[in-house]
């Protein structure tokens, strides 16, 4: 099921890489360690932001948290402030690609303008896939 939500400004420790997405796990550890060591508190689930085609087994990737507090990074942690946007997002749990197909359809059938990288958010039981959209 397609939902549509505002997300309000959000600030985000993220590592770029490029490279196979299952390395993600890795680099979460290494932003919690940031995270932890600057003070900062976790204020969400862990996210990734594609730059390349998201259901490939390699591309490039924002990977993350959002946080509350003040830091500046560390040079390979990047502290970030993504401004208030309206997402489309669905959420799934084994069938990654008919998530996207979904999102994309939606997109298709109801004419709206994605204006960002596709985002997943890594929640307990399940994930959830977000496009940033002009409604």
């Amino acid at each position: 099921m397609i939902s549509k939500k505002r997300i309000d400004d959000e600030k985000l420790a993220l590592i770029t890489f490029t490279g196979k997405l299952v390395e993600a796990e890795g680099l979460l550890e290494e932003v919690s360690e940031f995270i932890e060591s600057e003070k900062l508190a976790v204020d969400g689930d862990p996210t990734v932001i594609f730059y390349t085609a998201p259901l490939k087994d390699e591309g490039r990737y924002d990977v993350g948290f959002p946080v509350k507090g003040e830091a500046t990074g560390d040079g390979r942690v990047k502290i970030v402030t993504v401004p208030g946007h309206t997402v489309i997002s669905t959420e799934y749990s084994k069938d990654r690609e008919s998530a996207y197909e979904e999102l994309v359809n939606y997109v298709e059938e109801n004419e709206l303008d994605v204006i960002g990288a596709p985002r997943e958010i890594y929640h307990e039981k399940t994930r959830e896939v977000q496009f940033p959209v002009v409604l």
